[in-house]
């Protein structure tokens, strides 16, 4: 049952959860990849997929909607004012490099958009960055299980403690979302 679940959902969950900050599955699913139930290079593009579709189109909307964004949602705001201090100093790197910066990483691109760089300039960078990020968080879990499996542990056990991990991060990401909106 959990085999067909994952190999019948496992793709779209990745995609969906590099959508969101989803470094926690991606490194689960790489783990997974070593075990036989999702191919690797599948999961590298779900998540390259996921999380690049989802940083273009905040860019876009931050370009688009960014200053009405900041007045609806205060600690947006708050947060701006950080991306737009990097994005001055480190410009480029910055662009490039924010994705692999937690806390900063979904509402950078909607700021880098309020900052109007280019939509090109944007998407030379964040190409890239999105590849690198899908195959080291990807490659990092599956060699993680390489490891584990080197060190002769119970690989069962430690596939339902990654899934049980997914699933605390994924309370922890919609309490934080319920909270977030009081």
């Amino acid at each position: 049952m959990f085999e067909n679940f994952i190999q019948v959902y496992g793709y779209y969950a990745v995609f969906a959860f590099a959508c969101i900050e989803g470094e926690i599955a991606v490194l689960t699913a790489g783990f997974l990849c070593r075990q036989g139930y999702m191919s690797l290079y599948g999961v590298m593009l779900a998540a390259f997929l996921g999380t690049l579709i989802t940083e273009q189109c905040l860019f876009f909307v931050g370009r688009t909607y960014g200053g009405k964004l900041l007045d609806k949602y205060p600690k947006l705001s708050e947060k701006s004012a950080t991306v737009i201090e990097f994005l001055q100093k480190y410009d480029s790197a910055f662009i490039f490099g924010s994705r692999f910066v937690y806390g900063i990483r979904n509402i950078s691109p909607l700021i880098i958009g309020m900052a109007k760089i280019t939509p090109m300039k944007f998407s030379s960078l964040n190409v890239p960055a999105a590849l690198i990020w899908s195959i080291v968080v990807t490659g990092a879990g599956y060699l993680f299980a390489n490891v584990l499996e080197s060190a002769k542990c119970d690989l069962k056990f430690i596939q339902i403690g990654a899934l049980v991990v997914l699933g605390v991060a994924l309370l922890y990401f919609f309490y934080r979302k319920a909270i977030s909106k009081k």
